[in-house]
């Protein structure tokens, strides 16, 4: 199973050089990407550990669970959780009118993320620096922080959210 500090460590790795020396396009690049998916199976493993359990990480049920999640509806979630309030039907459907500033910020760094991802994986024109990189990391960083931070019952109906295709 990739773990999540690994992920981050590779993705620094990728853009630490011998002094003097610049990281070439495809470090920078798969850096950027990287840090995006430490941020990315953070959520799937909290996510299987919580509906499945820790302790079975070796059945069939945690890697349908695992594997379940999408990337634009995750992204999709985020941009609802992030902000001061809910709209109407989903104040329904959760049963609570906003979410706690730890989720809303590891909200804020997964769009901010996937973005990334997106530029430094698809986007032929773009020159990405190490310094796009080292933001990358940092902000990588911050949302594992701040997923850990949530609450537990928050995570879990974020958890939901993302994994219900956007039905009623």
């Amino acid at each position: 199973m990739l773990d999540p500090d690994e992920l981050l460590d590779v993705a620094r790795l990728l853009v630490t050089q011998a002094p003097g020396t610049v990281p070439n396009q495809a470090q920078i690049r798969r850096s950027v990407s990287t840090a995006y998916y430490a941020l990315f199976h953070a959520v799937l493993r909290r996510a299987a550990d919580h509906l499945v359990g820790a302790d079975q990480s070796h059945t069939a049920a945690y890697a349908l669970v695992y594997r379940a999640f999408v990337h634009g509806r995750m992204k999709e979630v985020c941009q609802v959780i992030d902000k001061p309030s809910l709209s109407a039907p989903n104040q329904e459907k959760l049963k609570r009118t906003a979410f706690g500033s730890p989720l809303r910020f590891f909200a804020t760094a997964f769009v901010e993320l996937q973005d990334a991802r997106h530029r430094a994986d698809y986007d032929p024109h773009a020159v990405l620096g190490p310094s796009d990189a080292e933001r990358a990391c940092a902000v990588a960083r911050f949302g594992l922080e701040m997923l850990v931070a949530a609450d537990p019952d928050e995570r879990r109906d974020v958890f939901a959210l993302m994994l219900s295709a956007g039905r009623r």
